[in-house]
């Protein structure tokens, strides 16, 4: 009886299929391509704009199907509630101290621990302010902070500026800012979820590791001017992008797709019926309040496991490329506090 009971665990063991979420997932490997959104002022209850749109409460927004939900302290070591750019300098760094000024930039972001080991870094700003852009650096006299990134702006090109479009294919040095050429006239007339998509397809040719960043302050711009029609239809584009990564990653096992959040905004919802209706269509009745203390993340693929829960923003660089201290895991590409 004990020998067939053995038999049975042992059998049982081997045919295990380990889980997250009720999906199948296998923990603890190692990502070398990295895709990153970065998304001011989403909140999870915002995700209703989506799901209460479907057509059947069955169909899942992208944002369901990530592997592991997590949340993360907004604080820094000078506010309780930093602004968006802020947080994701904390994000990209792996510190605390961050305070707005040229002084960020002179701290390392997750690019120059990688790029020396062979990534290949992109990153895909949507339209924002110049104080939000990465190319804010080069006015702080931080010249070399983007030498390894390719930047793709949806930005009016001025003259002389190289650019992109979405129906050319170019091949996209590191170092170089890239205006996109349908913001010629001012308004730009691809979309947000095209240009990323047909960028990324672009970048990820030949690529072996890679980092790739979308980062977005546009939705959180329109939550704030109360164009709720306009911040939906933002959401529904992001919801696009990330479900294209997802099924980017869904077959390369060392893919990381990740979303995080900053300067997360507190929205007042109708309850529901003709109030719900009459918000949607104009916004009617809208507010937002003070931004939220805490902020989501959305993880899907290798190392997913390790944005469950609550922690400070300033993590999610280290768990990136931490793994379990009880598996040797730790550190395992980088220590981003060397």
């Amino acid at each position: 009886m004990f020998k067939k009971l053995l038999i049975f665990l042992i059998l049982s063991s081997c045919a295990q299929v380990t889980s997250l979420n009720l999906k199948k997932h296998q923990f603890g490997r190692i990502p070398t391509k990295i895709i990153w959104v970065q998304v001011a002022g989403l909140s999870p209850e915002h995700l209703a704009m989506l799901k209460f749109s479907y057509p059947s409460e069955r169909q899942n927004t992208a944002f369901e199907n990530s592997l592991c939900v997590g949340n993360t302290w907004e604080y820094n070591l000078f506010e309780i509630r930093p602004q968006a750019r802020s947080g994701f300098m904390s994000q990209m760094t792996g510190k605390k101290n961050i305070n707005g000024s040229c002084e960020d930039y002179k701290k390392k972001p997750i690019w120059q621990y990688i790029a020396p080991k062979g990534y290949k870094i992109g990153v895909f700003e949507g339209p924002m302010s110049s104080e939000n852009s990465l190319t804010q650096s080069n006015t702080c006299d931080q010249n070399s902070y983007l030498d390894d990134v390719s930047l793709w702006k949806m930005e009016r090109p001025s003259k002389g500026s190289s650019t992109f479009h979405v129906n050319t294919m170019e091949n996209f040095k590191a170092g170089k800012v890239y205006y996109d050429k349908s913001c010629s006239s001012g308004e730009c007339f691809t979309s947000f979820s095209r240009n990323v998509e047909r960028t990324f397809s672009q970048f990820n040719k030949n690529s072996g590791n890679f980092l790739f960043v979308v980062r977005n302050f546009e939705y959180r711009n329109l939550l704030k001017r109360k164009k709720i029609k306009s911040a939906g239809e933002e959401l529904a584009q992001i919801n696009e992008i990330l479900s294209f990564f997802q099924k980017y990653a869904k077959d390369r096992k060392d893919t990381l797709v990740l979303v995080t959040s900053a300067e997360a905004l507190e929205v007042d919802f109708p309850k529901s019926g003709k109030a719900w209706d009459q918000f949607t269509k104009t916004g009617s009745s809208f507010k937002t309040m003070n931004s939220k203390l805490v902020s989501s993340v959305y993880a899907y693929g290798a190392r997913a496991e390790n944005f469950c829960g609550i922690f400070d923003q300033s993590e999610i660089l280290s768990r990136i490329f931490s793994g379990a201290k009880q598996q040797g895991l730790e550190f395992s590409i980088i220590n981003p506090f060397e």
